[in-house]
């Protein structure tokens, strides 16, 4: 078997009551500043203990997340401290940039990072973020023809002379992209979504990485699904990378993990019984001892899932990042 990589989410914003969904508060970090020391601090410990990337989110102000680190700025200033770790956006809307523009950042950060970018591209799905800050925002096949565009383009800019290009939403005209990207013949492009008629057929064509979201059996679902538009298209389906988000709340024992969630039960208001609501929780995200967590990792290991994405609730404070590569990592990899 193939080794599995395992990423850690940057936290890039600031939660505030209240939640935008159940449990979102409560189990999906635990910053309470934001504050710019303490996210290098995380990104230098999961370099130090030999997690595989850093990734961050692309949001310019959702819900109620209001402090919210632009996500080029904060990878740029990373990869500045950083040395091996790779570094990935989860995912970038296609609508905020222009593909041009994103090109050429992506290649000054794979440049300047001495060829450690995943560059993670969707085509975006926030109509209210959109509105808020003026951005037209298609329907879902228009948003996907462009986001189809923009690689194209970007594939072009990292890899040619100069580009021409004439399409449907963007023109190019002699335009060059210098320097080119450390990594050849490109970066690593992860298509975020699972749209099953539009989008895995657009990860079948274009895409390095595919990422995916849900419960296993949904997993297999569109797993099944892309290698049926891979066969269509003649694509290796293996030369795919699939990954997957998952947010995981770890503690060293059973009696240690019940009240760390007790905790957060508390803290996220009047969400109802505990015990329905750890039932709840438990369904939802990659939750209790080392053990258990290896247990709810499995299925997505064994349907061929090799780069997990993970929000670790505890953030700032690094311990569940070590006890989880000391006691899962080291399993799962044995």
């Amino acid at each position: 078997m193939d080794r599995v990589e395992f990423g850690v989410m940057i936290p890039n914003f600031l939660n505030a009551d209240p939640p935008p969904h159940p449990f979102y508060h409560a189990l999906q970090y635990d910053l309470r500043v934001l504050d710019f020391e303490a996210i290098k601090n995380i990104a230098l410990k999961a370099e130090k203990i030999g997690y595989h990337s850093l990734w961050i989110s692309d949001h310019l102000s959702w819900r109620n997340r209001k402090e919210r680190l632009e996500s080029w700025t904060t990878l740029s200033a990373l990869s500045s401290i950083t040395k091996k770790i790779r570094l990935g956006t989860i995912v970038l809307c296609n609508l905020y940039r222009h593909p041009g523009l994103t090109a050429k950042m992506a290649s000054t950060l794979d440049f300047i990072s001495k060829g450690r970018l995943e560059l993670g591209i969707g085509a975006c799905w926030n109509e209210i973020e959109c509105s808020n800050f003026g951005i037209e925002f298609p329907i879902p096949k228009i948003r996907l023809r462009m986001l189809r565009e923009s690689v194209e383009i970007i594939k072009k800019l990292w890899t040619q002379e100069r580009t021409t290009y004439r399409g449907r939403y963007y023109t190019l005209r002699d335009a060059y992209c210098e320097p080119k990207p450390v990594q050849k013949p490109h970066p690593p492009i992860l298509i975020g979504g699972g749209g099953e008629k539009l989008t895995l057929r657009f990860v079948a064509r274009h895409a390095d990485r595919s990422n995916f979201g849900g419960p296993p059996a949904s997993v297999k679902r569109k797993m099944d699904i892309l290698r049926k538009y891979c066969s269509k298209r003649g694509r290796d389906y293996e030369s795919i990378v699939k990954s997957i988000n998952l947010s995981v709340v770890i503690a060293p024992t059973h009696e240690d993990y019940l009240k760390d969630m007790r905790k957060r039960h508390l803290a996220e208001g009047s969400p109802g019984p505990f015990r329905d609501w750890l039932k709840r929780a438990e369904a939802a995200y990659v939750a209790g001892t080392p053990e258990e967590c290896v247990e709810k990792l499995r299925p997505y290991v064994d349907l061929g899932i090799r780069l997990f994405i993970l929000r670790f609730g505890g953030v700032p404070e690094t311990d569940d990042l070590v006890l989880f590569a000391r006691e899962v990592i080291t399993k799962i990899n044995k």
